[in-house]
């Protein structure tokens, strides 16, 4: 399933819903088809699913068998931010999928391969397994954030936009790893 051929689809869908004819963008005549009561919830109703497939993708489809894998189109889109959790950075370079029926990258392959060369490292904290930005890591961009929640606080490791950049520009020894 395309993506791009769905958010073209959602668009065409939309504009019709609002009375508008999506190819020429000019309003509908009021006795027009389109302006129907029940035709109008219908169209509502298939955008705000088309919305949901390309936001989530079809949850029947999970795990076709189809390998993660970006182009690198997709992956030249991939918008650096000033600094994110790794699973934001994962839900990010996800949502860059064209290929619905893709299955997703997994953030524990993307903690593994990072820990494999040396970014992170596992470290014991009260008895539990933590994941701590090793020297290296630190270097390129890796460090922990204190952050206080609902009466408790806990540290993050959190990436710069340089170690994105380094994880998008080593996209394929990711995928190798994996």
């Amino acid at each position: 399933m395309n993506k791009e051929l769905l958010k073209h689809a959602q668009e065409y869908i939309e504009k019709m819903a609002q009375g508008i004819n999506p190819i020429t963008g000019e309003v509908v005549p009021e006795d027009d088809t389109l302006n129907n009561i029940k035709i109008t919830r219908c169209l509502y109703y298939v955008n705000d699913v088309l919305k949901e497939v390309i936001s989530k993708g079809i949850k029947g489809n999970k795990n076709k068998g189809i390998p993660f894998n970006l182009t690198i189109d997709e992956l030249n889109n991939y918008e650096l931010t000033e600094e994110l959790p790794l699973s934001k950075i994962v839900k990010k370079i996800n949502d860059l999928k064209n290929n619905l029926d893709m299955n997703d990258l997994k953030l524990k392959d993307v903690y593994e391969w990072l820990i494999d060369i040396g970014l992170l490292e596992i470290v014991k904290i009260n008895n539990k397994n933590c994941k701590r930005p090793t020297e290296l890591g630190k270097d390129m961009g890796i460090r922990l954030k204190h952050v206080y929640n609902n009466y408790e606080s806990y540290d993050i490791v959190i990436f710069n936009i340089e170690i994105q950049k380094f994880i998008i520009d080593n996209f394929n020894s990711l995928y190798e790893y994996i």
